[in-house]
């Protein structure tokens, strides 16, 4: 059964812990070890708010080339600088490196984590029209601002990462209001009961697989779909099926 990674990062970031892994050649060997076939990446500078978006992007492309098992995930730019990118030079980026997803990376801090439309909503409203997923990492955000998202933007194909498993109560909600929400299980997220009781409540399209690597090993989470009292169908969706769907479809 074929394993596609939604959630993992290449390249070092400021303050990283000397034992992690982070060069490509690291990885590939992390994910031939769990069975991964191919992942999407994003460069790890981001995740720790440190990174220039433009260098992020284009280094995840490069690798992207030279290894064809890495799929570049894009970060929508935030920087109001002259000369930063343009949302039309970043998709014509994106339909050179074969990226088929979006990071919504939210500056840290309350104080700036806005994702009211008056500051991301050309960008959500482009990825809507081409169906280009959104990844979208909870930390530093409210239910509220995915529950902003989503209403003001009801086509968009939102993925939400580090979404806790202590959350239904506030994703079950959500899940049952917006069609087009969908969860990544692994990370910080194994659903209560394990994807058997989620599957009781919503269709396995709903759950994405991504492992947060480098920083979470994806074994124990790639076990809890496996060895799940769940059909195959359903395994092979979540493990790969919706992700790979979901590519296809985008229209850039």
């Amino acid at each position: 059964m074929e394993i596609i990674d939604a959630f993992c990062g290449i390249g070092p970031w400021a303050g990283r812990d000397r034992l992690l892994p982070y060069r490509p050649e690291d990885i590939l060997s992390l994910m031939d070890h769990f069975g991964i076939s191919k992942a999407l990446v994003y460069h790890n500078s981001l995740s720790s708010g440190q990174g220039w978006v433009p260098d992020a992007n284009r280094m995840v492309a490069e690798e992207a080339a030279r290894n064809p098992r890495f799929i570049p995930a894009f970060a929508m730019s935030h920087h109001p600088y002259e000369g930063s990118p343009t949302l039309e030079g970043t998709l014509e980026a994106m339909r050179r490196a074969g990226a088929k997803v979006a990071w919504l990376w939210v500056p840290g801090g309350r104080l700036f984590s806005s994702v009211q439309s008056w500051m991301v909503g050309e960008w959500l409203s482009a990825c809507s029209q081409r169906r280009l997923p959104v990844l979208c990492h909870i930390e530093g955000l409210h239910v509220n601002d995915i529950n902003m998202i989503c209403s003001e933007f009801p086509e968009l194909r939102l993925i939400v990462t580090g979404v806790g498993y202590t959350s239904d109560s506030a994703f079950y909600p959500l899940l049952r209001r917006h069609a087009n929400l969908h969860l990544c299980l692994g990370h910080f997220y194994i659903p209560s009961g394990n994807p058997d009781r989620f599957l009781r409540h919503f269709p396995a399209e709903r759950l994405v697989f991504g492992s947060g690597l480098p920083h979470f090993s994806p074994g124990e989470l790639i076990g809890h779909v496996m060895y799940a009292n769940i059909d195959e169908e359903s395994k092979e969706k979540i493990l790969s099926g919706n992700l790979n769907r979901m590519m296809q479809e985008v229209r850039l």
